[in-house]
């Protein structure tokens, strides 16, 4: 069984899916998603930014830009690989 955390990396990582990203996404549009699902206060965004990359559904770039693991949320792969490439540029 997943834990609530894994869930909710599973919830941004859908959100940015949902955003049109499918293979990097800015700290910006990060933070944007981490905001709509958890919260805007700057402890949630540096957690929730350090469990996505210590789950691996992100991985640092450069401070900021992230590489999407989608292979961590079947439903987030599913989801690019219909829409076929990244829609929005950071």
């Amino acid at each position: 069984m997943r834990s609530q955390a894994y869930k909710v990396c599973e919830e941004i990582l859908n959100y940015l899916v949902n955003s049109g990203f499918s293979y990097q996404v800015s700290r910006h549009s990060l933070v944007e998603a981490i905001t709509m699902i958890r919260g805007g206060d700057p402890r949630t965004i540096k957690n929730w930014t350090k469990n996505l990359r210590v789950l691996g559904f992100i991985e640092i770039i450069n401070p900021n830009v992230f590489k999407l693991n989608l292979v961590r949320s079947p439903e987030a792969l599913e989801k690019a690989v219909k829409v076929q490439g990244q829609k929005k540029l950071m």
